[in-house]
């Protein structure tokens, strides 16, 4: 196995449109790298760099010690895992794995003990003599992971692998994969639009945006210490709640968003750099499930507000509260012991302890705006 480096790629389509702008990237040996962020943000074409498909506009990529910017594809000893499966039809399951293996010589007797051997790992050993047409989408995908197990590449690269399955079909296919890389021990790069995929398989996350690297962490510093609006919005579901107002004095530090009809009055436990900002336009975080409806909290209030349900939706051992329209909708994520209905008032409690604060200008937080991992 080996790691992968990316030193200041850059990807510019005609018409100078960027795809990807300077980006830098280590990815350790033996590492699960998991590239998020929305449709459009480069994230694919980053990985199709690494894999040689697609041409680099500017920096270096390294596998291992060798730099591999002029190196085709079938030279880098990667294996890529495409979101359609790319199973040949008329090939039966053995015959699709093996096909690689024969394309590059190998004895017959090692390609049947590699067939048979990620067969094996994978659960597919019955269907070896099948087509992919009598297989399921779940089965299809693993033996496209097959088909890459068998090469025993340096680096795995997977394009969305996960997306055509259904949510049960892709909760399985997670837990499968990430068995597989602690068993191979492998250097895997995964690109999925789904931040819960991320969060639950990547040893380390990279967030994009507009092509370019806004934070690379772990899944749980990305969680608790987002280093901008944009991050702290995309990782954690539902999304995080957003509040526009300004932080003023008179001795304690308050935070207004009268448009919300929201005050809080912060913990004097927040960073005193706070006490620093009175009078200045921020954005006010807080994720749905640090918000409780009074009656079921049993701690300190001290930032409460009314709030009129506009949908309840049961999830089982919990419920999802919606408040407010669309526009400047507030999400609580509450015990399943609350069943409002719709157009009841509840007073809901905001624990400021676990606030975030991002700049409105230039939406870095103000509380760890100098985290590592800005790009």
């Amino acid at each position: 196995m080996a790691g992968v480096k990316l030193d200041g790629i850059s990807k510019v389509y005609e018409g100078g449109v960027v795809a990807v702008k300077d980006v830098n990237l280590e990815v350790a040996d033996k590492e699960f790298v998991v590239l998020v962020g929305p449709s459009g943000c480069g994230k694919t074409t980053m990985l199709r760099m690494i894999a040689g498909l697609e041409e680099i506009s500017g920096g270096d990529i390294y596998i291992g010690e060798n730099r591999v910017n002029d190196v085709s594809p079938k030279d880098r000893d990667i294996a890529m895992v495409f979101q359609n499966y790319a199973l040949y039809p008329h090939m039966t399951v053995y015959e699709n794995m093996a096909f690689g293996l024969k394309l590059r010589k190998f004895p017959k007797p090692e390609i049947d003990a590699r067939v048979k051997d990620a067969a094996e790992i994978l659960g597919i050993t019955d269907y070896l003599q099948r087509k992919p047409k009598a297989l399921s989408g779940g089965q299809r995908q693993r033996v496209a992971l097959g088909r890459a197990i068998v090469r025993k590449p340096k680096v795995f690269l997977f394009d969305e692998p996960l997306s055509n399955l259904d949510a049960k079909m892709r909760v399985q296919m997670r837990a499968e994969i990430s068995k597989l890389h602690q068993r191979l021990g492998a250097t895997m790069i995964y690109v999925t639009h789904d931040q819960v995929e991320g969060m639950t398989m990547g040893d380390r996350i990279v967030v994009m945006k507009d092509g370019k690297v806004q934070q690379i962490d772990t899944p749980l510093n990305l969680y608790n210490h987002p280093v901008n609006k944009f991050v702290a919005g995309f990782i954690g579901s539902p999304a995080m709640n957003f509040f526009e107002g300004q932080l003023t004095g008179n001795g304690k530090v308050y935070f207004d968003d009268p448009a919300a009809g929201l005050r809080f009055e912060m913990p004097s436990s927040l960073p005193s750099c706070l006490n620093t900002l009175s009078g200045k336009r921020i954005y006010l975080g807080i994720r749905p499930e640090h918000i409780f409806v009074q009656e079921f909290f049993h701690g300190q209030l001290d930032a409460t507000a009314k709030l009129k349900v506009d949908i309840s939706e049961p999830m089982g051992s919990e419920v999802y509260l919606y408040f407010g329209s669309s526009a400047s909708q507030i999400v609580a994520r509450v015990t399943a012991e609350v069943d409002p209905r719709p157009g009841s008032e509840l007073t809901m409690y905001f624990d400021t302890t676990h606030a975030h604060f991002f700049d409105k200008e230039n939406e870095l937080s103000l509380l760890y705006k100098n985290s590592a991992g800005l790009n």
